[in-house]
């Protein structure tokens, strides 16, 4: 069963998911060596007989009937030049607009005096982005002040201008779209906890960072114990050791920011469905894109007239999040779209004859490795695990009480030896003094490459 793949089990605490499933457990051991959505799509691929070849932490080609698809995060044979426009924010712009889609009203401007002229004459608060980017670097927020306005132009100005946007009200949203359908829909809350007149603040935030931990997408995003939370619990009369009534909410942060402890929940079937046929329209009036991430904020406030617009399109957009929601159902995108993009590529390949590139068997070996000089406690286990992985290599690293490390690599030679290379480089903080690396016949009991204990 496909979904058994793809889908973690998950255990319903408070309405908060937890994760404790094999796939959960193999997600959050992964997370070093791969970025996790091209890891479920890869285990996918792999599920349906595919041969997969990693490069880097976030590329892979899956190989299946002589058809080689690449993946570099969750793009594969899409248009390189849909990806093109989608991190250009002014492209976007004017194809939304071709396309008729509903979105921010915008302007370009080569000057902080233009965005703060194109503010006022909006009369609303507005956005400032930098028209090339991603991950929302150089991007600031609800301004209306004239001096933040032009603070936020010099910290996105480029030799191209810098786009000014009408802040729109409503809830942001993560669409993903695929072949002209909606197939998940993520939002996000800013960080909270809801007390159970028991526990304290600060252990109802231990509590919510335990389940935050165990989830593969969350596990990185804990809820922080810092001034800026103090500062808000301050403002509602509360400090850590309170102890909030039950069902009462404490609102810690007041972005919807994963990395600052917000929580990501499912509304696919929540929103409305004027913003899923947004969403569809943006991903289709981007020239040859057939899947994609959308940022759409849903304003509800007439519930009878419900508006969408479209903040963004992303074509790198993170599908752990829909896998592995903090509240609400798993959502599987990666079958779908390891299935689209092989699909894609066999038809491509039909219809140009393309001829896969063959190689000859790869020849196996195994090393046992020795490695001296300053290698312990720099990190250097982690690292070789990353690289071998990285390879795919199969082995262990561990700690000698001698103050060496050693190992074992077991994999095509070819990779093998490129391992043994990349051996006297490591994390900064180390130092390889000497490298030794013999036959090793012994077999080995797991799979992958893990940290053994010291010996």
């Amino acid at each position: 069963m496909m979904n058994s793949v793809v889908l973690p089990k998950c255990m319903g605490d408070e309405s908060l998911n937890s994760y404790t499933d094999e796939l959960s457990d193999l997600a959050r051991n992964a997370h070093e060596a791969h970025l996790l959505g091209p890891w479920l799509i890869a285990r996918v691929a792999e599920s349906e007989g595919a041969e997969v070849t990693w490069f880097s932490k976030a590329m892979f080609i899956a190989t299946l009937n002589d058809v080689q698809v690449f993946f570099w995060d969750v793009r594969s044979n899409e248009s390189a030049v849909g990806g093109k426009i989608a991190t250009h924010k002014l492209f976007t712009h004017r194809f939304l607009d071709r396309g008729n889609v509903s979105k921010p009203r915008y302007k370009v401007v080569h000057s902080a005096e233009g965005a703060a002229n194109f503010a006022a004459k909006l009369a609303k608060p507005v956005v400032v982005k930098p028209i090339k980017g991603t991950r929302g670097r150089g991007v600031s927020l609800g301004l209306s002040d004239k001096s933040e306005i032009v603070d936020a132009y010099h910290k996105a100005k480029s030799s191209i201008g810098v786009l000014v946007e009408e802040q729109v009200s409503g809830i942001e949203y993560r669409f993903f779209v695929l072949g002209g359908q909606v197939l998940s829909v993520l939002g996000k809350n800013p960080a909270h906890v809801i007390g159970d007149g028991t526990r304290s603040v600060s252990k109802l935030v231990d509590a919510k960072n335990e389940l935050r931990a165990l989830n593969p997408r969350l596990m990185t995003s804990l809820i922080p114990k810092d001034e800026w939370v103090e500062q808000s619990l301050a403002k509602q009369a509360l400090i850590w050791e309170s102890i909030p009534a039950e069902g009462q909410e404490v609102v810690l942060r007041h972005e919807a920011n994963i990395s600052l402890g917000a929580d990501s929940f499912d509304a696919t079937d929540s929103v409305p469905e004027i913003a899923k046929q947004a969403a569809v329209k943006a991903v289709m009036a981007i020239p040859g894109l057939d899947w994609a991430g959308v940022d759409v904020m849903v304003d509800t406030s007439d519930e009878s007239e419900p508006v969408a617009y479209i903040i963004e399109v992303n074509t790198g957009p993170g599908i752990g999040g829909h896998h592995f929601p903090m509240r609400g159902a798993p959502r599987d995108l990666a079958t779908p779209i390891w299935r689209r993009a092989y699909a894609k590529q066999k038809a491509l390949a039909t219809t140009f004859s393309i001829t896969p590139i063959h190689t000859s068997p790869p020849v196996s070996c195994q090393r046992l490795v020795s490695i001296e000089g300053k290698v312990q406690g720099v990190g250097y286990r982690k690292w070789l695990r990353r690289e071998a992985a990285a390879l795919n290599i199969q082995g262990w690293v561990r700690n000698r009480q001698n103050g060496t490390v050693q190992a074992v690599f077991k994999g095509d030679r070819a990779k093998v030896e490129q391992l043994l290379g990349k051996l006297h480089f490591g994390p900064k903080a180390a130092s390889v003094a000497k490298v030794s690396a013999t036959s090793h016949s012994r077999s080995l009991k797991h799979s992958g490459f893990i940290i053994l204990k010291t010996r």
